[in-house]
């Protein structure tokens, strides 16, 4: 079988000339798989010369129809030729796949703000800000280490949309509900992510805003804030270069490009390679031990660089300032930026394409998927051993300035 390609505007399409069968079945769907990789969503297979498609190639392209639209994309099927329009009748697909008024769009979209930064390509889209952006540090993070947690240092904080959150807290009613289950947290777009430490095999837990429900965390110390992020920016890292984009190197640019020395951010995008840790226990039974041995019964560490691609969700505060300093830790090998990060990780899929809305899609990611990770992010920089940082191959980000941290 023979297959071209035909970019027109935001649509692939793929000329396909042969018999779809169970030889070269595989084939198509690893070339429509790459192209999704690639970041075309919207699709168009043209079966012209197509006059054979077997039970196994109508499978695959069903099986990219539904991932496609999963994403808010499209495939469709255009200038079928008679025997394969038969069999599409047959099958019963002929309906909602095969597309008689589709024409490459040859308009030109509106253009977005670009620039080539390192290894990736940013394009920057500019959002209402009605609200400006505040950030509010509260509890002591340093008490993890010094002494733990009492009922004195609890304290509950409502997730609505319009804000967001990361820290350490759980869900329940109070200190005394949540005492052995306090770990990492974090919100965004009127949904939270907890993952509780009284089972070492727990999954991230969540709540979803959906009318008089407010998700609500008990936290031991948070950096929490609210308003509207004047920028969203999408990433993509060079093909000719890395490939990937580190968080290091993302944070940066995110903080150059929204023209603020601290900003709070949130991030979707297709991960090459997670790294970071979470807690094995609740600080409420004591100090957290950060030296080895005790380390490895108080934090679980990727030891090992996640190689298989997921989806992650981040919510961070970055400064280049002294902004938040007991909250923030250095980033990368000079630590001149300093960040705190956590990350919350989904089944793989692409991230839509175009300029996003926060709230809908982070409601969207939740409605068709569960968290399977929650992490704290952070580099592993140690000398030979060390497995270096999170990196990113492409996504939306949200961001915008923050012009302190209000009770640091």
């Amino acid at each position: 079988m023979k297959i071209t390609q035909h970019p027109a505007a935001d649509w692939l399409e793929l000329r396909l000339a042969g018999r779809l069968d169970a030889t070269w079945a595989q084939h198509v769907g690893d070339t429509i798989n790459t192209n999704i990789h690639a970041g075309a969503h919207r699709i168009a297979l043209n079966f012209a010369e197509v006059h054979y498609i077997s039970s196994l190639g109508l499978r695959v392209i069903l099986q990219y129809y539904k991932q496609l639209k999963s994403i808010k994309g499209e495939l469709v099927v255009i200038e079928p030729s008679t025997a394969a329009l038969t069999i599409f009748k047959t099958s019963g697909m002929q309906g909602f796949l095969v597309s008689d008024s589709w024409r490459p769009d040859t308009s030109t979209p509106p253009a977005a703000t670009q620039q080539t930064r390192g290894g990736a390509t940013y394009q920057i889209f500019p959002q209402p800000a009605n609200v400006a952006l505040t950030c509010v540090a509260s509890g002591n993070p340093e008490q993890l280490a010094a002494g733990g947690y009492s009922q004195a240092d609890s304290h509950t904080l409502k997730f609505a949309s319009g804000s967001f959150g990361l820290g350490l807290g759980a869900f329940g009613s109070g200190f005394d509900d949540c005492r052995e289950r306090f770990g990492e947290f974090m919100a965004v777009g009127g949904c939270a992510i907890a993952l509780p430490t009284n089972d070492q095999h727990a999954l991230p837990d969540y709540v979803v805003e959906e009318g008089a429900l407010v998700p609500q965390v008990e936290a031991l110390y948070a950096l929490t804030g609210s308003g509207d992020f004047p920028f969203m920016i999408r990433f993509d890292a060079l093909a000719e270069g890395a490939g990937k984009v580190g968080l290091t190197e993302l944070t940066d640019a995110l903080l150059a490009l929204s023209g603020a020395e601290t900003a709070a951010f949130v991030v979707l995008a297709e991960a090459a390679g997670i790294v970071g840790s979470c807690l094995r226990r609740s600080p409420t039974a004591g100090p957290i031990v950060f030296e080895l041995p005790g380390v490895r019964d108080c934090l679980s560490f990727t030891t090992e660089r996640t190689s298989d691609k997921s989806l992650a969700l981040l919510v961070g505060v970055a400064s280049r300032a002294q902004h938040g300093a007991a909250f923030l830790r250095p980033q990368g090998i000079d630590g001149e930026l300093q960040a705190h990060v956590h990350a919350a990780l989904f089944p793989y899929r692409p991230v839509q394409q175009g300029e996003l809305p926060l709230g809908k899609v982070v409601k969207e990611l939740l409605g068709s998927s569960n968290p399977t990770a929650l992490l704290h992010l952070m580099p592993d920089t140690r000398p030979f051993e060390g497995v270096g940082e999170t990196d990113l191959l492409r996504g939306a980000c949200w961001v915008g300035p923050l012009n302190t941290i209000s009770g640091t």
